[in-house]
């Protein structure tokens, strides 16, 4: 779940328990009519279990639940373990190909330039073109994206990064009381959401880590672009 900044308004934990409860009361009516579609649990505003949907499209999701005090709301987003896996390695993948290149190297590389699109009456519009990728020598002649690939895949291979199941709150959300949830799951499915719901409310609705991390067989053996290479066109149109 990706939000814009939250700094333009009065956060959902400031607003009065009066004004609480009754978002409170019209998010349990909306759980109560959605029961059919997501069980009677929590809601969402993304369709859940699509038909053909391959599971590396199928590591995370956005849900709404209530709170066990009869007024908090909580907004979370559930990832797997693989995609947390998965994006950790990416960040050190990043921060190592970058460490390679000069800040001059990395500006080139990041400037995009403007070109005229067209004209509606008097007014002009551009469209943005992004400079074609840099092979550079510090990089072993590859371009950053293969450069930051052939890192990750070592880095999958040779020091994994531990990942641990985990829940933490964010109470700078407009809707609700952010939650990230990180459950160790192939998949996110109604289960593992279900799942995830009663654990964290039998944690006391918690910020949380698990003490060991997710065993290494639970997490994926290749890198997420690997992955989405093995995606069929007729599975990433599903």
């Amino acid at each position: 779940m990706r939000r814009g900044n939250r700094n333009r308004f009065t956060p959902f934990v400031v607003l009065s328990r009066h004004r609480q409860r009754d978002a409170f009361v019209r998010l349990r009516w909306r759980i109560v009519r959605d029961t059919p579609i997501y069980g009677g649990l929590f809601t969402s505003h993304l369709v859940l279990d699509e038909p053909g949907r391959p599971d590396a499209y199928r590591q995370w999701f956005d849900v709404l639940f209530l709170g066990l005090d009869g007024r908090s709301i909580w907004n979370a987003t559930i990832t797997t373990g693989g995609l947390a896996f998965w994006e950790r390695i990416q960040d050190l993948a990043s921060e190592q190909t970058r460490s390679r290149l000069t800040e001059a190297e990395l500006e080139e590389e990041y400037r995009w330039k403007f070109a005229p699109a067209h004209y509606v009456g008097r007014q002009k519009f551009y469209r943005m073109i992004r400079p074609e990728p840099r092979r550079h020598a510090a990089l072993d002649g590859l371009t950053i994206r293969e450069y930051e690939e052939r890192v990750a895949s070592e880095i999958l291979h040779d020091t994994p990064p531990d990942i641990h199941e985990s829940f933490q709150l964010d109470c700078s959300y407009r809707y609700g009381i952010g939650l990230e949830i990180v459950v160790d799951s192939p998949i996110v499915d109604r289960a593992a959401i279900e799942r995830s719901i009663r654990r964290f409310r039998d944690l006391g609705e918690t910020d949380w880590q698990s003490p060991e991390p997710i065993p290494r067989d639970h997490l994926p053996f290749q890198t997420e672009a690997e992955a989405m290479a093995n995606v069929t066109p007729r599975e990433r149109q599903a």
